[in-house]
């Protein structure tokens, strides 16, 4: 009986051995989730309900997916610089309005 699960795990671990050759090494690959591609970023003129303004990049011109929502209503969306790094956050009820700009466009009218 010890030998026979001796051979199990001999063949089990020939099995995972093959089978990481086969995808070069990257077991890792199997486990993560599959991702589809990053939204594209939006350029838009804030307008907030305390006269201020502000020029950003946004994933969505709504509630993002990885949002956070807090009881009451307020929620917490980043704001992107143009190449994808989060440069603040801001929150939906304080928004008037959202203007989306042309890539070339400063913002200030």
């Amino acid at each position: 009986m010890q030998r026979f699960k001796g051979l199990l795990l001999a063949a089990a671990l020939v099995m995972i051995m093959a089978a990481a050759a086969g995808c070069n090494g990257q077991l890792g690959s199997w486990l993560q989730k599959a991702k589809g591609p990053e939204p594209q970023l939006i350029k838009v003129h804030i307008q907030f309900t305390n006269q201020k303004d502000l020029v950003c990049y946004v994933k969505s011109l709504g509630i993002e997916k990885d949002a956070q929502v807090y009881t009451g209503g307020p929620s917490a969306n980043n704001m992107y610089d143009r190449n994808g790094n989060i440069t603040g956050s801001f929150n939906y009820q304080q928004v008037m309005y959202m203007e989306i700009l042309p890539e070339d466009a400063t913002g200030q009218n």
